[in-house]
Parts: C-alpha cells; structure tokens; sequence
C-alpha cells in the first residue's frame, strides 16, 4: 500500500539520456551519461556533474532540481563516470586511490569535458562543472588545471580551454593537512598520506 509520494518537481517525459564514452590519458575507457531534451541537435549549455571518489557510483535517476532548474530550460546534464566511484567495481574505485591514483580521476574528467567539445555537445563558454564534497575537490583541480594551461600556454591559448563555469560545493581543498581535520585521517586510503 502507498503511504506517501513525492511530487514531480519536472516532466521527464521529453528528455532523453545516452550513455557515451570518453578516453583518458593512459586509454582508459570513461563511461559518462547525457541527459537532454529529445532530439536536440543544437550545441546548450552543458553541466557537468561528477565525484570520483570513496567508491559512490553516479548513476542516471530522476533529479528533480537538475531537471527543474536546468533540463527544463534547455541545457544538457552530463555525470561523469570516473575513476575511484563505485560504478564498475573495486578495481575502478581502486585505481583513483592514493596520491598517484587521484591524477587519473582528474584526467578522465578532462576527457569526458573534451570528448563533449569533440562531439560539438558542448563548446568553450557553454561548459560548466559541479560537484560536492569530493567532487569539490575535482572542482578546485579542474580550476587549478584550467589556469596553468592558460599560464603556461601564454596569450596563444583562449579561456577557457574546457569550463567557463565551476561550482565546488562543501570542497575539500587543503591536501597538505587535511588529515588533521576531524575525519581527516580515515581519508587517507583514498587520497594519500600528504606526510
């Protein structure tokens, strides 16, 4: 028997979701998901959703704030399946742990970020990249990364190269001590001990 249920906070009926596939920089095949309105042919502002981390996958489901604040106004919705999320197994989770294994979280966001440039989904200044806690973390490194390419490159090289838009929620940013915060010290399997 029903006790209770949610509203719907938006229409999926019209947006469609495709799985697509990116490739890392060791050749690593990256399984992402984009959601959009059926049919949509036109290049739309893309955000990108992804974790990387402690083994929690990220799966397509019905989001209502996503669908209501952003798949309702015409933009794609993209989660990004990169290492160290739970979504293929432990040898996925696995192969973003520790301090060598955290590149290639980063690295397969930026190839899921460029197989959607590459496939004219997205274009420079339409990108814009999210994440919580964890996927904060990725936020400060894709902001990080993005300013060095620039830097490095000289005036040669437009901004952005990849996000024109980052929001990092609840980051965790400090590397060099976050062992010495509360839970901090039962992270270190996951990100490497910064001593």
């Amino acid at each position: 028997r029903l006790v209770r249920k949610l509203q719907h906070l938006y229409d999926a009926s019209g947006v469609e979701t495709l799985q697509l596939e990116a490739t890392s920089a060791d050749g690593t095949v990256v399984p992402y998901f984009l959601s959009r309105a059926r049919h949509r042919s036109s290049v739309t502002p893309t955000l990108v959703y992804a974790y990387g981390g402690f083994g929690i996958p990220v799966l397509p489901s019905y989001h209502g704030t996503a669908g209501a604040a952003w798949l309702e106004r015409g933009g794609n919705y993209v989660e990004a399946n990169i290492r160290g999320g739970g979504e293929f197994g432990p040898t996925w989770e696995q192969a973003a742990r520790g301090g060598s294994g955290r590149l290639k979280a980063y690295e397969d966001l930026e190839a899921v970020a460029d197989d959607l440039l590459r496939r004219g989904l997205a274009v420079p200044g339409s990108l814009g990249l999210l994440g919580r806690s964890n996927g904060g973390l990725l936020v400060g490194n894709m902001l990080a990364r993005e300013l060095r390419a620039y830097t490095v490159s000289g005036a040669g090289r437009s901004w952005p190269q990849r996000f024109s838009a980052l929001v990092g929620e609840v980051p965790l940013l400090d590397m060099r001590n976050y062992h010495k915060l509360l839970a901090g010290a039962s992270w270190i399997d996951e990100y490497g001990d910064p001593d």
